[in-house]
């Protein structure tokens, strides 16, 4: 019998009978494999702002579908790093740190998209802050057919980030158009991914004394 599977039957043990859950979750820290990759680049700053840039391509009712999912999708990496990210109201005369937008074929980065069903979408590692989606796509949400915004948004706002791609099959940032997945969520391999780079701030708890 395995000697590692041994060990975790008698951790297991330990736990139900004397409530060991460290030595568990310790060992299991050390069995895991490592397989995201990270850029040599990451945001000197926790707190990034972005903003939807207007084109052509998306209506005013799109918009406003494409924005909740956007904050969605920020929100999701932002639960388990220590990254805020804050939308810049229209009409604002800052520079974002993150710019989206929807756009066709040749649009000035060298990376011109090809068409529907090809590249989707594509962003650049931190600091450029640069995201964009091909318009030509068939964009969808809540359904299995055409290209899930969120579940690609998710995966792209990752390389914004400064994540590359992963070769564990589970993770958002595995190189590979996932079907539509009503459960879409990082997965454990995501997440200690992101947390290398932006580490969430320990919460200390503070005990309070009665005063005698």
């Amino acid at each position: 019998m395995n000697f590692l599977f041994v060990t975790l039957i008698f951790l297991q043990l330990i736990n139900t009978c004397f409530g060991g859950y460290d030595l568990i979750n310790d060992l299991d820290k050390q069995i895991r494999k490592k397989r995201y990759v990270l850029s040599t680049r990451k945001w000197p700053i926790r707190t990034l702002t972005w903003t939807l840039k207007k084109t052509p391509y998306i209506s005013n009712s799109d918009k406003f579908l494409i924005r909740n999912t956007l904050h969605r999708a920020f929100n999701l990496w932002a639960s388990v790093s220590s990254l805020e990210f804050v939308e810049l109201p229209e009409g604002h005369r800052w520079e974002p740190d993150i710019s989206i937008a929807f756009v066709k074929g040749k649009h000035g980065d060298n990376m011109p998209f090809d068409g529907r069903e090809g590249i989707v979408a594509h962003a650049f590692y931190p600091t450029l802050g640069i995201l964009h989606f091909d318009a030509d796509e068939n964009w969808t949400l809540n359904q299995p057919t055409g290209i899930n915004l969120y579940q690609t948004a998710v995966h792209e706002i990752g390389h914004l980030l400064g994540l590359e791609h992963s070769t564990d099959t589970r993770a958002v940032m595995y190189p590979k158009n996932r079907k539509y997945d009503l459960n879409y969520e990082l997965s454990d391999d995501d997440v200690r991914g992101i947390r290398r780079l932006y580490p969430q701030l320990k919460k200390y708890r503070f005990r309070k004394f009665a005063h005698k």
